[in-house]
């Protein structure tokens, strides 16, 4: 009887500890859980001025992210993702200083993966980016998509350099500015095969670090060259093998390295619009060599200068270029952004730009795409003076001041932060 007294303690015991054990696994469970939430959200805030609305600034429709969101997540919490982000836009986003300052933080924050594409702006007579340099010992042909009845086919940058010289070499340096690192191990070139000159990548002594092969395993026009070590310079020089090779044309390079995180891909042309994005004809098309996980349009500043400004063309052009981005990059999903308030000829205020705005969130909200409506969150129609005000706007009442770029740089990534801790907060 004692015996059986005792048995039953002992199960008695046992089973408590084994209830304790399995309550004390779900709470540490739980709570391990909350903590790696906590952990994997990202803190940012943007310098306040009085003409920002802060609970305006957010991703309407932010649950057509939640695939790019779970990278983020994943590379937040694992440290295991590569992660591309493409950004096409007009001359706001060719200088890079608006894309330049969401490039910084998303590295700061996800992982920097490298540079990303890069294009030979400088050679084609325009300007370019801070953070890298092309150069060419031989005077090139150079043209931007803006011209849309040019003879040269223009690729994934919206430009194309064009040599008949053989003795053409371009000289490509990557800029380090910490505490991000732009050193490459890898080159995607865009480029023109058809009569084209084959293309090698050398160091600055003359070694051969690799060869551009025209047998693409990806498709006709992209080439991928990985190389031994990192480097912040390479020569891309050209050599013709037979009398059939006539010139050389380049559309840009992409550049990565072999670590985890984010490749933030900015595309923009002075004086772009949409419908000239989508009449280049390799642009769409290579695009998916960038596998973007998500894309964002930024245009609409140069359609609103148009008089008179007809809504239903503008809008049946932005329809065509995001209907050929997807047909490429099929499930990907699309932000499209409202351009800042601008004057009309310096001085007057621009209508247009309003229309414009209420035309891309309707045409968004139909077509189930995100928006950020930076348009509402700095004040809307007039705000310009704000603008100009605080001299963040340059005196053409069109383009904005560095600080101006990167002020609506920091509102963008604030307001995808935003949306991304709210996706977080759910795996709770």
């Amino acid at each position: 009887m004692k015996e059986g007294r005792r048995v039953n303690r002992r199960l008695t015991i046992d089973h408590r500890i084994w209830r304790n054990a399995f309550v004390f696994s779900i709470v540490y469970g739980l709570w391990s859980m909350v903590c790696l939430a906590q952990n994997a959200q990202v803190n940012f805030a943007v310098k306040s001025y009085p003409f920002v609305h802060e609970e305006r600034n957010e991703i309407v429709n932010a649950k057509v992210l939640d695939s790019f969101f779970n990278k983020l997540y994943l590379q937040r919490t694992q440290k295991n993702q590569r992660i591309s982000i493409l950004q096409i836009g007009d001359s706001h986003i060719q200088a890079d200083m608006l894309s330049g300052q969401v490039r910084t933080n998303f590295q700061k924050d996800f992982g920097n993966a490298g540079r990303g594409l890069i294009v030979p702006l400088r050679v084609a007579g325009s300007n370019e980016p801070y953070n890298y340099k092309i150069t060419s010992n031989v005077k090139c042909y150079g043209k931007r998509c803006v011209y849309v009845n040019d003879s040269l086919d223009y690729g994934i940058g919206g430009f194309a350099v064009k040599t008949s010289d053989d003795t053409a070499q371009f000289r490509i340096r990557t800029f380090d500015y910490a505490p991000l690192n732009y050193a490459f191990s890898k080159m995607t070139l865009f480029y023109q095969q058809d009569s084209s000159y084959h293309f090698s990548l050398e160091d600055s002594l003359g070694n051969k670090l690799g060869v551009v092969s025209k047998d693409s395993s990806q498709m006709k026009n992209v080439s991928v060259v990985q190389l031994l070590a990192n480097t912040n310079e390479v020569f891309l020089k050209a050599h013709r093998n037979n009398s059939s090779e006539s010139y050389a044309i380049l559309y840009g390079m992409n550049l990565e390295n072999d670590s985890s995180g984010v490749l933030y891909h900015s595309i923009g042309v002075n004086g772009a619009e949409a419908y000239q994005y989508a009449r280049a004809k390799y642009f769409a098309e290579q695009t998916v060599v960038l596998k973007p996980e998500v894309i964002i349009i930024s245009l609409g500043t140069n359609e609103a200068q148009r008089r008179p400004f007809d809504k239903t063309l503008t809008e049946a052009r932005l329809d065509s270029l995001i209907k050929q981005l997807q047909f490429y990059n099929p499930g990907k999903p699309i932000i499209l952004t409202t351009p800042p308030d601008s004057y009309f000829h310096r001085k007057y205020y621009n209508t247009a730009i309003s229309t414009y705005h209420v035309m891309v969130v309707d045409y968004a909200k139909q077509n189930n795409l995100a928006v950020w409506d930076l348009f509402s969150a700095t004040g809307g129609y007039k705000s310009c003076y704000q603008w100009k005000k605080y001299k963040l706007m340059r005196k053409d009442g069109v383009h904005f001041s560095r600080a101006g770029y990167e002020l609506q740089g920091n509102l963008l990534y604030e307001a995808i932060t935003k949306s991304y801790n709210e996706y977080v907060s759910h795996k709770r």
